[in-house]
């Protein structure tokens, strides 16, 4: 009952429909390494996007994280030693980003889509040695959802998830807060 009245009465906050965010999330990846190999890790992502006529919005944003993990696999891959025997998996991540998309408010609700462009470069290292695999400077093209609730009028929590079109075990899902500054 307490959560029905709260958004009977949250939907009264004002927010901007134009103006600047500063985001700031962190969200759980999983990202290929190698032809075989994919490695989950966190990461900690910070954006800066600019909403303008009403629904769009654009921006750039850095991603950096790490990766570990285990993997066995059978053909040779880069995290095998020896036949059946589990390797252990380290890494980062970093990716630059620009995003461009749509959002639509709905009362303390921001459903948001957008395309985000830029280089991914990972690098891993296992007990045959430092970066024995990772996808060096590689371009991405992600589709992103995501769903904010208005906190008050400068601030949002959300959630978002994305997929990379051009690597598609490349995918994230996460919590991103945002102050927004109306213009």
């Amino acid at each position: 009952m307490r959560i029905a009245a709260l958004l009977v009465l949250l939907p009264s906050i004002a927010h901007a429909d134009s103006g600047v965010s500063l985001d700031f999330g962190y969200m759980h990846s999983r990202v290929a390494v190698a032809d075989e190999t994919t490695v989950a890790g966190g990461v900690g992502r910070f954006a800066i996007g600019i909403s303008f006529k009403r629904h769009f919005h654009a921006g750039a944003e850095a991603e950096e994280g790490w990766l570990s993990g285990t993997t066995a696999l059978p053909d040779g891959a880069v995290a095998r030693t020896e036949s059946g025997v589990m390797s252990p998996l380290e890494g980062n991540m970093l990716a630059l980003k620009t995003f461009a998309g749509v959002h639509a408010n709905a009362g303390v609700l921001r459903i948001a889509a957008d395309v985000a462009g830029g280089f991914r470069d990972t690098w891993v290292s296992s007990d045959l040695g430092p970066d024995v695999a990772g996808r060096k400077n590689e371009p991405l093209l992600e589709l992103r959802t995501r769903l904010d609730l208005w906190l008050s009028q400068q601030m949002t929590v959300g959630v978002a998830t994305s997929t990379d079109v051009l690597e598609r075990r490349d995918v994230s899902v996460g919590l991103i807060f945002a102050l927004q500054f109306a213009r």
